[in-house]
């Protein structure tokens, strides 16, 4: 269910990242064409701007036109000052004078007519009262006077969009002809000349670029919505498949754990309860052996006896270190930090009669503190000094057993090694050992579990244990355990 909810949330986070890539990519193509568009507008607009004040200029160089006056070009009022405004042809047709603005305003007007982009030129010094700047064109034209020569914005006129330009008009020679008597001199800020390119068909185009755009990476974007929700769909079900397999994996365990927890149980109780008739065999026999003892004369009975309590000896051990082994993995009282060179000692008290009997010496070196409950501790030391005891004997007189048990701190763990300078064990053996019932000696000696003991105890608290030569080629058993805090 864990697993679920976070390929769910994981789910979530892809088809959010996945809208955001393709709505970055989007957004960044739609400003891309607004930009474009924007620029193209602004190209227009200046090829007209320019194409005005081309023929302004030309017009302005000529004095003006004289064309045939008519109801669409009547004479200009504002020219009436010029003596020569209307003249007659010797056919007799009368003429009047077109300045450059009257031209121009002519020109602008017909060409919004045919192709819709509106011109004026305007001032605030009119002569025609139709060329009142509009409060858009007396905005810019206030900026000429600080210094500005071109003003560009988007923006409507009656409801409609457009992009409007308009150009400072500076006064020329030419101009004084006409607007000369106004005060103007040469160089000065007359008014201005605007254009206006209608925006409708390029935001209509930008539209419909927008509409495809949006038609192409929605597509895209569902294919990508579908190829999430297939692998989120077969995730799913591995997911499902998993757990199921997890859930019988987990039955099973339990029940192999169950089953391993009935045998051990089985087994400790079968060995506690084993020792009773050990215990009552090995008391008989020391009885009988006591009661008969001068009496009885037949030597093999008394060997048989004999055999009776060393065989019930013997079973009491095995059945011992049995439920030593069975316990080894799992703490038998509360996990601690311990003085192991004060427990190591009473460990060498409590055997000093085998150790009398050896004839071995033993030194304690540095024994670092360890944690681990006690009773475990105790078993794998009490482990590694009897096999050295039984197992590394020498001639006593002139080769004694010397035994050191020493550790050492190793990062968060303590390395301790039993050492003795017996005859040692050959290498091809020295893991074999470590087996139940593995014994290399054919005495009697020894239940063969007692290092098996050592290494289940030291592996289920994450050690290792191991068998190597000593300089003097006897046989040292090392061993890892847990390091404890100083007391």
């Amino acid at each position: 269910m864990k697993n679920l909810v976070h390929l769910k949330l994981q789910s979530f986070a892809a088809v959010v990242v996945w809208t955001l890539m393709l709505g970055g990519f989007l957004y960044y193509d739609v400003h891309t064409a607004r930009q474009h568009m924007d620029e193209l507008a602004r190209k227009e607009a200046r090829a007209n701007f320019n194409k005005d004040q081309a023929f302004r200029l030309w017009a302005t160089k000529h004095g003006g036109v004289y064309v045939p006056s008519n109801e669409r070009t009547p004479p200009n009022p504002a020219l009436a000052h010029i003596s020569e405004r209307d003249i007659v042809t010797p056919s007799g047709k009368t003429l009047t004078l077109m300045n450059p603005a009257y031209m121009l305003r002519q020109l602008m007007e017909e060409f919004g007519e045919s192709y819709g982009i509106k011109g004026k030129i305007t001032s605030f010094k009119l002569m025609n009262p139709n060329n009142a700047p509009d409060p858009w064109e007396a905005d810019a034209m206030h900026k000429f006077e600080k210094g500005l020569k071109e003003v560009f914005e988007f923006t409507e006129i009656d409801g409609a969009p457009y992009l409007r330009l308009m150009g400072a008009m500076p006064v020329q020679q030419g101009c004084l002809k006409c607007h000369g008597f106004q005060g103007y001199k040469v160089g000065d800020i007359r008014g201005g000349v605007g254009v206006a390119v209608p925006m409708r068909p390029y935001l209509d185009d930008l539209s419909a670029n927008i509409h495809q755009k949006s038609l192409i990476f929605g597509t895209v974007w569902l294919i990508g919505l579908a190829g999430l929700g297939l692998l989120f769909t077969l995730a799913r079900q591995r997911l499902v498949e998993m757990a199921a397999a997890e859930a019988v994996q987990r039955q099973q365990h339990e029940a192999i754990e169950k089953a391993n927890a009935e045998l051990q149980g089985f087994a400790e109780i079968s060995a506690h309860h084993l020792q009773e008739p050990a215990r009552r065999i090995a008391s008989y026999a020391e009885r009988l052996t006591a009661q008969l003892a001068g009496q009885l004369d037949d030597a093999e009975a008394r060997l048989s006896l004999e055999y009776i309590g060393q065989q019930s000896r013997r079973q009491q051990n095995l059945l011992r270190d049995i439920e030593r082994f069975l316990a080894a993995s799992q703490p038998r009282s509360e996990i601690k930090n311990i003085d192991t060179r004060k427990t190591v000692s009473k460990l060498v008290e409590g055997m000093a009669a085998q150790i009398g009997a050896a004839g071995a010496e033993i030194t304690l070196g540095e024994l670092p503190p360890t944690r681990i409950d006690a009773p475990r501790l105790i078993d794998v030391f009490a482990v590694a000094l009897d096999n050295a005891l039984k197992f590394g004997r020498l001639d006593q007189a002139e080769h004694p057993l010397h035994i050191t048990i020493a550790g050492e701190r190793q990062g968060t763990r303590v390395r301790f090694s039993v050492s003795d300078n017996g005859p040692g064990i050959e290498a091809a053996y020295r893991d074999r050992v470590f087996g139940v019932f593995a014994r290399l000696a054919t005495s009697g000696e020894g239940t063969g579990i007692g290092l098996a003991i050592l290494r289940r105890v030291v592996e289920s608290s994450g050690g290792h244990a191991s068998i190597e030569e000593t300089v003097d080629g006897g046989c040292r058993v090392l061993f890892d355990l847990p390091l404890g805090e100083s007391l």
